[in-house]
């Protein structure tokens, strides 16, 4: 006889509902390894999901830094550009004071240079020009005529006695002579 004709309908029935529990708990355990298995792959796309977030994440925190640097280079070089135009600026207006001291310091020796005369009756041009110039020439008594022409009018003859007049300092061209 078989294993089947053997068996009471008691072992059937047991054996009927043992493989029925058996079979659902292998369907269970297919379901839970199916769950498992989504589970697992859900958290393998997770995981690539954040790698690929953490990536651009760096990505882009490496592209600010980078843009950053570009800023603060162009600062650097701007303030650079300050300082050199600052002191390109502040040569010039060195050398502009030292330009005006020096104008002023010869206008001042110009003015201390001008001697006041006035004008007596046995004075005459040439006596000046020689006291004052070393020479009676033309040039040297015109040159305190013409200094004076606004005092003394349009001829060196009309000039009166007491007439305050300068003398003038004797200019490079004629200290030549």
């Amino acid at each position: 006889m078989t294993e089947d004709k053997k068996k009471s309908l008691l072992d059937k029935a047991i054996d009927a509902l043992t493989d029925r529990d058996e079979k659902a708990a292998a369907v269970e355990a297919e379901k839970n390894l199916a769950a498992d298995k989504i589970k697992a792959e859900a958290a393998k796309a997770k995981a690539a999901v954040d790698a690929k977030a953490r990536g651009e994440a760096a990505a882009k925190a490496k592209a600010e830094a980078a843009e950053k640097a570009k800023i603060a280079a162009a600062q650097k070089q701007a303030q650079e550009n300050l300082q050199k135009i600052q002191k390109d600026q502040a040569d010039k207006l060195a050398a502009k004071k030292a330009e005006l001291e020096k104008k002023q310091a010869e206008e001042a020796a110009a003015k201390a240079a001008i001697v006041k005369h006035v004008w007596t009756n046995q004075d005459t041009y040439a006596e000046l020009a020689y006291k004052h110039y070393g020479s009676m020439k033309e040039a040297y008594w015109r040159l305190i005529y013409e200094h004076n022409k606004h005092i003394i009018g349009d001829h060196p003859n009309h000039i009166k006695t007491g007439t305050e007049i300068e003398i003038p300092p004797l200019p490079e061209e004629l200290k030549k002579k």
